[in-house]
């Protein structure tokens, strides 16, 4: 049985939105605006919580919240209604009409999928989350005693001087370490189809640790089971899985969700792209940020946030995304317009003297595409002269004059007696606007 669908009406802050569930699910957004509403309603749904007042939008009389669900080549639908007076009904529809079915009868049904909730406050004791999961492996006592033995062997190495919450989320850490280890083994999830909604896993891990655990998650969601993750940390996505990225975002306090449905890119692209997240998984960031900033390199990076700095218009909800290269930029594009995330690009001119016409042809035509996929309600550009060095200061205008750029474009700008030139300090402040 697999969660493939979920519409919530009147929960909470949430009036309407539909949600597409992949094997992995990141759920991003500042918690004021509607993540920790969706966490709730799943809670709901697979009887982890009870419904409370609260849970029903201001304002209105019930809640409707429809799933839809598929168990082989059968597809089932679920709905439940909940009135302000605590009164619930339960529906289920394999065909084409709705029959009322009784709270138990539903419960038997949804506990055909595993749902395990480790939440981010921590009150869930880390014993009762493990015997938790060891329920479904007691048919399978081999796996279940060589989890038994790594969790032992590593609580006992477990410094003295932690705190029960740090215990906690390393005991956890070394969990799905065995777990994922054990299922690739065996090419299955030793998991099943179980769902996993893990808030904050970050908590007590150093980024390190996270990028490590993320990777865990990423493997054993290909094997089955399902991970659903709350997260504000970078180390918790990427952007190779932007299909399993949610952005819960509140417009003019109405909590609306953006999912990728199909492919951003073409096949090309997305090789590119791919190739892009392994020259700096960090760039993820941007799904956490106010406005992007796309640059082309490194020296850009480093001179408009110095720059931002002296002249005290740095913002730090404003992510610099170096996107390596001119060619690569028009992907970050898309990616940002189909999540509806503001940004500004940057880009180099590059039609400098010692250039030869090829050269200058094919600079100008990408920098006609990346003008064309800009969207007036969401982006702008700045092109810089040629390159932003050229901004900065007097330079020969030859190939040999472009080594070590980012060092000496630092030295030159950290002098105590250097001037922003004019023209360059209007294009900081219109990136910092």
């Amino acid at each position: 049985m697999e969660l493939k669908f979920l519409s919530i009406k009147n929960w909470r802050e949430i009036k309407n939105i539909d949600l597409r569930f992949e094997n992995l699910m990141l759920f991003l957004g500042q918690s004021s605006e509607g993540v920790n509403n969706i966490i709730s309603c799943l809670a709901f749904i697979f009887n982890d919580k009870e419904l409370e007042k609260e849970d029903i939008y201001d304002g209105e009389n019930f809640t409707t919240i429809k799933l839809v669900l598929f168990e082989k080549e059968m597809r089932y639908k679920l709905k439940i209604t909940a009135s302000c007076d605590g009164g619930i009904r339960y529906y289920i529809r394999k065909s084409k009409n709705w029959r009322t079915i009784s709270k138990e009868e539903y419960l038997r049904f949804i506990s055909k999928i595993p749902f395990f909730h480790i939440s981010g406050d921590l009150k869930n004791s880390c014993s009762k989350v493990i015997m938790n999961f060891l329920k479904i492996l007691k048919k399978d006592e081999k796996a279940e005693n060589l989890i038994k033995a790594h969790i032992y062997k590593t609580y006992e190495k477990l410094d003295e001087g932690y705190y029960n919450s740090e215990i906690y989320r390393n005991i956890l850490f070394e969990f799905f370490k065995i777990i994922t280890e054990i299922s690739i083994e065996r090419k299955e999830s030793i998991l099943g189809n179980a769902i996993i909604l893990f808030e904050d896993p970050e908590l007590f891990l150093h980024p390190q640790k996270s990028r490590e655990l993320y990777n865990y998650f990423i493997k054993i969601s290909k094997l089955g089971t399902k991970i659903y993750l709350k997260t504000y940390s970078s180390s918790f996505l990427g952007l190779k899985q932007y299909k399993s990225i949610c952005v819960i975002k509140k417009v003019n306090n109405n909590v609306i969700v953006v999912q990728v449905k199909n492919n951003i890119f073409k096949v090309d692209a997305i090789k590119a792209f791919n190739m892009n997240y392994w020259i700096n998984p960090d760039r993820s960031e941007l799904f956490f940020a106010t406005r992007v900033i796309l640059v082309e390199g490194q020296t850009d990076k480093i001179v408009i946030s110095f720059l931002g700095k002296l002249l005290n218009i740095f913002k730090y909800d404003y992510s610099i995304i170096e996107c390596g290269s001119k060619s690569t930029i028009p992907q970050f594009i898309m990616l940002l317009n189909f999540f509806k995330i503001p940004y500004i690009v940057v880009y180099d001119k590059d039609n400098h003297k010692w250039r030869t016409k090829e050269e200058i042809y094919n600079s100008n035509q990408k920098n006609k595409v990346i003008k064309s996929l800009i969207k007036d309600s969401l982006g702008t550009y700045i092109e810089c002269e040629n390159d932003i060095e050229e901004e900065l200061y007097d330079r020969k205008n030859e190939r040999t004059a472009y080594k070590n750029k980012p060092f000496n474009a630092l030295k030159h700008i950290s002098n105590e007696n250097y001037v922003i030139p004019k023209k360059l300090e209007e294009k900081i402040r219109k990136i910092y606007e």
